[in-house]
Order: structure tokens, then C-alpha cells, then sequence
């Protein structure tokens, strides 16, 4: 390109800002009206140093096993309080600067010796590689205006995956740095021992960090110096001492995390016959990004019987197996793909089987994988298909902007999250609920009546803040009969709403819906 290298960088952050432009603008939904607007934890400066020293993994806080994340969250609360912008423009610049990074990775490598597929670092771009830089260039953007990012992007305590990809693409691009023959290079393998440790403190998906800096050695074919087993093997320690000390200082009790998560279909043999499914789902949210949503569920994935889901893995891996053959580079964008949805794959019970923040970070493989192809010897030596290529990734990059800015609406606020959540997933309890309440806030009782109704059949009739909000609507319309009704079947569901106070100290109910509820139980 005719872009020198930091003319390159600024392009794509300047891009990447004005595509996530309307996010900060926009509200706190979802966890972030509870885990910013009620719960004190972020915004007490004393938590500091229980974050900062890990003490927080023994503590009965929210996100305890991610004191990473607690601490960027806690930043933005002392700097911008209750703000909903701040914390909207750090989540933004942190996408930019691993959009940034994804061009860093994929500048770096080149094949040296096409028979053979080595692959070497470089550092930049040089006189006559114009090409290849406009090939990254082009992949960073992919990642920079995906609409499967927005997710992460725009909900700020789902800033963890963004955390994540910034130390692991770090990581890895201290590892792309190290020159054979640099000796120990033993600030360096510090460097990424470090970022692993903050990588897996930001979300478990981190424990991929060491993996992939592992699997660019590998690709390089370099003897195993010391450096690398520095950098790769203090990586491992530190990430399996994090997780040790994540289970065994564990709170045994805890007044957050009432309800475990379980399997989804109630067990881990349904779970795994549903698994794949749910990932040949996001291959094809990777391919056709539509229809993405906040809340998963089976009816999601019921376009994709087990045999085409199993099939469309099976070519994928196929497909990924030649590649790397082909190019051992590959490798490096599989495993970035592969290794973050290990820890999400449902082999143990998490709270939502399926997630589109789950795919941040495999989405950085994805672009790293467009980026190699189209700098393959095979497509070079072929220059109108791959100028055909190049014009056809450009195009993409337009559409996907566009969807991308489209999808951040849904992300504005509650009622527009909830209102695009139960369109595409009419079968999901949080869907329903969310938008009963989203109508609520907004004043439009009788749609807000009908969706909760709609939620409290989908739950059995067995969820008690269900039946409390259907008694808060009914109160606002003057059914005082059928409030007090629907208020003594919520303390019938669950009695622990008897005491408000204690629910939203345990962050099972926002402030300002406690106030109204407490009120409410008053008056009975």
C-alpha cells in the first residue's frame, strides 16, 4: 500500500472508531445495569488493592474470578462514575487497539521458502510487498466491522473478552518479534509469560494465550531455546496456577450465584450431542452473520440437524487440515479459532451455552485466516483472480460495516435488546422477561403484561420474579386484586423476595425495581 506502517494503524482505528461511533451514545443494558448501576462493589475505591493483589477470587463478588476485567471496569468507574459513555469509549478503543493488532500478527509473518512453508517474522512491510500489506490491511478490517464483535463491544462487562484478545494477540506478537540467535531474549519471554497470566485473569477463554504462543512455535520450526521455554512454559505455569487458585479459593457459599449453571439439554450427553450444533451455528455466524442474538436457546440451532451440523465440522476440519499443510501460518488462525472455544464448549455447565462475545477472539482467527490466504503464493502467482479477491473481501468489508452499525441498535437499550432477543428466540425465558420489563420501564403496560404472562408460561410458572413483575404491572393499571395475586405467586415461587434489600444485594434485583417491589409488599 502507499500507506507507510503507522499510516496503515491510524487508517484502522479511525475506521474502527466511526463504525462503533453510535455505541457512545448509547445506555447500560443487560449485566451492566446490574453489575455498574446497583452493585457498590466497582465504584468503592478500597476494593482496589482486593483486585489488584487477587484477594477478590476468595470474595463473593461479581466476576470474583476475573480480577482483570474488575480493575478496567473499576478504572472507568472512578474516572466516569455512573456514565454510561465512558465505559462505551474504553470497550470501543480496546477493539481498536486489537484491530490494530490482528494487522500486527498478520504483517509479521511471511513465507520465506514456499516449498518448504516456513515462516518467518517480518518487520514491516518493505519496498515491492504492497500487496501483502494491503492483504492484512484488508483482514484487520473484517475483524474491525464484523457484526459478531459488537457483543463484546458493546456491553461493557462483557469487556472481558475484549481484555483477553488484546494479551493473547499481545502475546503473540512478542513472540513474532523474537529473532533466532537472540539468546535468551529473557525480557521478552517474561513479557509473555505476563500477558498469559492477565489474559486468563481477564476470562478463562485466556488459557488459549500460552497455546497459541506454543503453536507459532511449532509453525516456526525453531529448536526449543531457551526463550521458548520461558515464554511458553512460564505461560503454562502461571495459567494453571491462576486456575488453581480460582477453584480453591472459590467462596463455598455465595449469595450472587445462587443457581448454577447446568447442561443445556440437563445433562453432558445431550449437551454434546447439542455442541455441535451450537458451533456449526457460528461457523455460519462467521460465513452470514443474521440472526444474531443476546439469548441462544435450542430453536436457534433448529435449522441445523446434527448430521449437517456434524457434516459442515467435518469439512471444516478437512479444510483446515490441507491448509495448514499448505501453509503452516494457518495454524497460528486455527488455533486462534479453536483453543478460545475450548473453555466454552459445554463440556462443563456455563450459565449460556451459546454466546456471541464467545466468538470475539476466534473471530481475530478468522481475519488472520482471509489475510493468509490472500497472501498464499498459490493466489499471488494467479494476479487477476486474487485482484478479483481483494475486491471482493473490500465489498464484504462495506457490508459488513453496515451490518455491523445495524446491530449496535440492539445493543442501544433494554427494550430494543429484548425487543431483537425474543423476535429471533420467541422460546426464551430472558428474552420474554427482559422485554416484559423493557416495556414496563417504557410505560407500555399491556404489551409489558403480555410478554411477562408470556415468560411465566415459558418458566412452568415457576419463576418468582416473573410473577413480581406481572404484580407490578397489574398494580400500574389499577388491578389492585390481581397484583396482590400475582405478588403472593412470586413469594410462592421464590420467598426470598420477601426481602428486597437482600436481592439486590445480591444482585438478583436492580435498585430502583427493589424500591417499587418493596412498596408494593408494603401495601399488602
Amino acid at each position: 500500500m502507499a500507506l507507510l506502517p503507522w499510516q496503515q494503524a491510524a487508517v484502522l482505528i479511525g475506521i474502527t472508531l466511526a463504525v462503533f461511533a453510535p455505541t457512545l451514545s448509547a445506555g447500560f443494558v443487560y449485566d451492566a445495569r446490574l453489575q455498574i448501576l446497583t452493585d457498590p462493589f466497582l465504584h468503592d475505591p478500597w476494593n482496589w488493592l482486593n483486585v489488584l493483589s487477587f484477594r477478590v477470587m476468595a470474595m463473593d463478588v461479581l466476576d470474583f474470578n476475573r480480577p482483570v476485567n474488575l480493575a478496567s471496569l473499576m478504572l472507568d468507574a472512578a474516572v466516569w462514575g455512573l456514565e454510561p459513555f465512558g465505559y462505551h469509549l474504553t470497550s470501543v478503543l480496546l477493539h481498536a487497539v486489537n484491530v490494530v493488532l490482528v494487522w500486527k500478527v498478520g504483517q509479521a509473518f511471511s513465507l520465506s521458502k514456499p516449498a518448504n512453508g516456513l515462516a518467518r517474522r517480518m518487520a514491516e512491510p518493505v519496498s515491492g510487498r504492497q500487496s501483502e500489506g494491503l492483504s492484512y490491511f484488508l483482514a484487520a478490517l473484517v475483524f474491525a466491522v464484523h457484526p459478531v464483535v459488537t457483543e463484546a463491544v458493546c456491553e461493557p462487562t462483557f469487556r472481558e473478552d475484549l481484555l483477553v484478545a488484546v494479551f493473547s494477540l499481545g502475546a503473540l506478537v512478542l513472540a513474532l518479534r523474537h529473532e533466532p540467535g537472540a539468546g535468551g531474549d529473557r525480557g521478552r519471554a517474561i513479557a509473555i509469560a505476563a500477558c498469559c497470566l492477565l489474559a486468563v485473569a481477564s476470562k478463562e477463554s485466556g488459557i488459549a494465550a500460552p497455546l497459541l504462543v506454543a503453536v507459532y512455535w511449532w509453525a516456526r520450526r525453531e529448536a526449543a531455546s531457551r526463550f521458548w521455554q520461558t515464554a511458553i512454559g512460564g505461560g503454562i505455569a502461571v495459567t494453571v496456577a491462576f486456575l488453581a487458585a480460582r477453584f480453591l479459593l472459590e467462596p463455598a457459599q455465595s449469595a450472587i450465584f445462587e443457581v448454577k449453571p447446568v447442561y443445556p439439554g440437563g445433562s453432558l450427553t445431550a449437551a454434546m450431542l447439542i455442541e455441535p450444533r451450537i458451533l456449526a451455528l457460528y461457523a455460519q455466524l462467521f460465513v452470514f452473520p443474521v440472526n444474531l442474538c443476546a439469548d441462544y436457546g435450542l430453536n436457534s440451532v433448529q435449522h441445523l440437524p446434527l448430521s449437517v451440523a456434524l457434516a459442515i465440522l467435518a469439512a471444516l476440519a478437512a479444510a483446515a487440515i490441507w491448509t495448514i499443510r499448505a501453509d503452516r501460518r494457518m495454524a497460528v488462525a486455527v488455533a486462534l479459532v479453536v483453543l478460545p472455544l475450548m473453555p466454552v464448549a459445554n463440556l462443563v455447565p456455563i450459565y449460556r451455552a451459546a454466546a456471541d462475545r464467545y466468538l470475539y477472539l476466534p473471530m481475530a482467527g478468522v481475519a488472520l485466516a482471509i489475510g493468509f490466504l490472500l497472501d498464499s503464493s498459490w493466489l499471488k502467482s494467479r494476479t487477476r483472480l486474487r485482484e478479483g479477491c481483494l475486491i471482493a473481501c473490500l465489498g464484504a468489508i462495506v457490508l459488513l460495516g453496515m451490518a455491523c452499525v445495524e446491530r449496535q441498535k440492539a445493543w442501544a437499550s433494554p427494550l430494543n435488546l429484548w425487543e431483537d432477543a425474543f423476535r429471533k428466540n420467541p422460546a426464551a425465558y430472558t428474552a420474554a422477561s427482559g422485554l416484559g420489563e423493557a416495556l414496563r420501564e417504557a410505560g407500555r403496560l399491556p404489551e409489558a403484561e403480555r410478554a411477562t404472562r408470556e415468560a411465566i408460561r415459558l418458566s412452568g410458572e415457576k419463576r418468582g420474579d416473573a410473577w413480581a413483575t406481572l404484580a407490578l404491572i397489574l398494580d400500574a393499571q389499577g388491578r389492585t386484586d390481581e397484583a396482590v395475586a400475582a405478588m403472593e405467586k412470586a413469594l410462592e415461587a421464590d420467598p426470598k423476595l420477601a426481602d428486597p434489600a437482600a436481592r439486590v444485594k445480591a444482585l438478583a434485583m436492580e435498585r430502583g425495581y427493589a424500591e417499587e417491589w418493596g412498596r408494593l409488599l408494603r401495601r399488602k
